[in-house]
This record gives C-alpha cells, structure tokens and sequence, in this order.
C-alpha cells in the first residue's frame, strides 16, 4: 500500500437479546443467561460471550448504516437460532425454556479505511473497531 486513510466511519445496527435459558440434557439440568444478536441489515446471527456494555452516544445520523425493512422479527430469530444451537451444543432433546429478560437496539462501530496499491488501484475496508477484523467493501 502506498496510502491509506481512515477518515470516516459507519455505526452499524443489531438488536441485542439476552434469554434466561433453561434447559434438561440426560439427568443434567442448565440454567444461565445467553445472548444473541440479530444483524438489522441481513438477518444473520451471533452468539454473544457475555452482555454486550454499551454507552449512549449522539451521532451523526448519516453514519448510521440503515436497517433492512426485511428484518420483520428479530427476537424470533434470536430465539430460533438459540434453540438451534442448544440443541446441538447441549443435546437436549426437547426444547429449551428460552425467556428474553433483556432487548437493546444497539450499534456496533466500524472505519472505513481507503487505499492506494503501489500499482495505482484504490481499494475500501471496513474495519471493526473492537475486534480490528477488517473486510473488502465493493461500490457499485
């Protein structure tokens, strides 16, 4: 690269949902607090470690990438991608009481990070700012 700025940046939208879950797998009984998060732009899930700490913060609104009108329900998709996944990690055979004690809108940070090759082409990242993750952005 011969130049690379990092000038602007886009808040990007997810809702948030933590589940008290419950669940029986063999004699075993489990019972803790899960989290999910739907991706407000195409639906995709994640799995969440612990609860998302989040501040409140005035933006820009144009730095707000906007949400898809297709996301209709996400708490269901939560809930179904959680049942998914207990399913499968915890082999439970009947389904886990999952009820949602928490729902946050929340937005996740990226950069937008411009580059010049040492060949002349320019090319465009978005780079998570908490995991420094980064991926290629295509302009049509």
């Amino acid at each position: 690269m011969t130049d690379t700025t990092t000038d602007r940046f886009v808040y990007y939208p997810y809702r948030v949902f933590g589940f008290d879950l419950q669940a029986t797998a063999f004699l075993d009984e489990f019972s803790d607090r899960v989290y999910c998060g739907v991706d407000l732009c195409n639906g995709k899930e994640l799995f969440i470690e612990d609860s998302p700490q989040t501040t409140d913060q005035v933006v820009d609104k144009d730095a707000i990438v906007p949400s898809s009108d297709d996301i209709t329900d996400p708490k269901r998709t939560a809930r179904q991608y959680l049942l998914e996944l207990a399913h499968k990690e915890l082999r439970v055979g009947s389904p886990p009481d999952l009820t949602v004690v928490a729902e946050h809108r929340v937005y996740r940070l990226f950069h937008l990070v411009d580059c010049e090759t040492t060949e002349g082409t320019f090319l465009t990242y978005i780079v998570d700012s908490v995991t420094g993750d980064f991926h290629r952005v295509y302009f049509h």
